[in-house]
């Protein structure tokens, strides 16, 4: 018998592989994590932007398209700054700035990238110069990570923030545009909607998912799971949970590290139905310390528009009261000219995702690599996002979990 444990789109895609006995337990009532749709009152709503990026694996793309077809967007992002929306990425762009600071950016900017630097801060001050730094980067990563950025890694960003050579720079700044930057130029959702690709993707196995079984403890040396209910016994375990809370649940303790040493954030999420969509973009960047938020995006195809507002929170954090939120959507969807009247906003829902992005401190390289190859050694395979505890596409993750499911079929 092999256990998964999570039914998001890790466990689901790991779970459609896995050949022989095998049972998925999810700890909530439903299939799917943050890669499907809940519903508020009369509205679904997606955990904000959870799209498909193909772009380095068409194979995923066609697995998929076994479940429901996509459609393609081509991405339209901003950056709003100065009372103004530049084009993302904003160092392909620099017309769009003042003039003065444009200048600035572009003398600084180095001849060669420098990809050698002790730490993130490093290495955006020396790839792309003080000024931008200043004015973007520094505000807009520590408004998203919580965290001084002399403690990151400088590969956090896996290819997100892209450097351009300065003849490209210089041609930005003189007004040329440039579309198909970052990993992301293109971007796919489901035709239907995201909890039908989930339902697609779970009625094959469903006789196979037992919901609300939270896993409470794993005993790694009898190979046995338990929940609040049940005991399971398995041969092989495929953890999809985030890494800080699986190792929690681990016993005996061995020497696997403290899970308090994995760094995260949370997000404080709004979804917003509107009366009419006055701006046509699917998200935008928010630096400046005016907005409490750091990015405002649209769903695609929707009927009324719906828009998401996302606030980076620590675990610490205590959610604002509805009032102060509600006027904070206000303020920044009236400022980015979203909205011209708060009559225009139909319906706010909130709520927060408690693990959501990963922190790529100093101490990640001592950690994770390490713990994730002990736990192989014991026959458990952590994968996911959340499981490997790093920065993943979910097309990365389905590639992890098929991968995963094929290795173990082949023992």
């Amino acid at each position: 018998m092999q256990i998964i444990i999570g039914a998001g789109i890790s466990g689901l895609s790991a779970a459609q592989n896995l050949r022989g006995k095998f049972i998925v337990l999810e700890k909530n009532n439903f299939c799917g994590g943050l890669s499907t749709q809940y519903k508020s009152k009369s509205h679904w709503f997606d955990y904000s932007g959870h799209y498909f990026h193909f772009k380095n694996n068409p194979k995923i793309k066609s697995y998929l398209e076994k479940y429901c077809l996509f459609k393609s967007y081509l991405r339209q992002s901003k950056i709003f700054l100065y009372n103004h929306y530049i084009p993302f990425p904003i160092q392909f762009h620099l017309s769009h700035l003042p003039k003065k600071k444009a200048r600035l950016i572009v003398d600084e900017f180095p001849d060669k990238p420098n990809t050698t630097c002790p730490n993130l801060e490093v290495f955006l001050k020396e790839n792309f110069g003080e000024e931008l730094f200043s004015i973007f980067f520094q505000p807009f990563l520590h408004k998203y990570y919580q965290t001084n950025l002399k403690n990151m890694l400088t590969t956090m960003d896996k290819g997100s923030i892209p450097i351009p050579d300065k003849n490209a720079v210089i041609q930005g700044f003189l007004g040329a545009k440039f579309q198909n930057q970052g990993y992301n130029p293109v971007f796919y959702y489901p035709k239907t909607s995201l909890r039908q690709l989930i339902k697609n993707m779970t009625d094959s196995i469903q006789p196979n998912i037992a919901l609300k079984q939270e896993v409470q403890k794993i005993n790694w040396k009898s190979k046995m799971v338990f929940t609040q209910q049940k005991s399971y016994s398995y041969e092989y375990l495929i953890n999809t949970m985030p890494l800080n809370q699986f190792l929690s649940r681990l016993e005996p303790r061995f020497d696997f590290p403290d899970p308090t040493r994995l760094k995260y954030v949370s997000t404080l999420l709004c979804n917003v139905v509107l009366k009419k969509q006055r701006k046509r973009f699917h998200w935008v960047y928010l630096a400046e310390k005016k907005f409490p938020f750091y990015r405002v995006g649209f769903y695609p195809s929707r009927n009324p528009p719906v828009c998401y507002l996302e606030r980076s929170i620590t675990p610490q954090t205590k959610t604002p009261p509805y009032r102060q939120l509600t006027m904070d959507i206000r303020h920044t969807l009236k400022e980015l000219g979203i909205i011209r009247q708060p009559d225009e906003i139909q319906y706010i829902d909130h709520r927060i995702i408690p693990v959501s992005y990963i922190i790529f401190d100093l101490e990640w390289k001592k950690i994770v690599p390490s713990a994730l190859s002990k736990l192989n050694t014991l026959d458990i395979y952590s994968i996911g996002r959340y499981g490997a505890w790093n920065y993943t596409s979910m097309s990365d993750d389905i590639q992890m979990a098929i991968d995963t499911a094929i290795m173990i079929n082949e023992k």
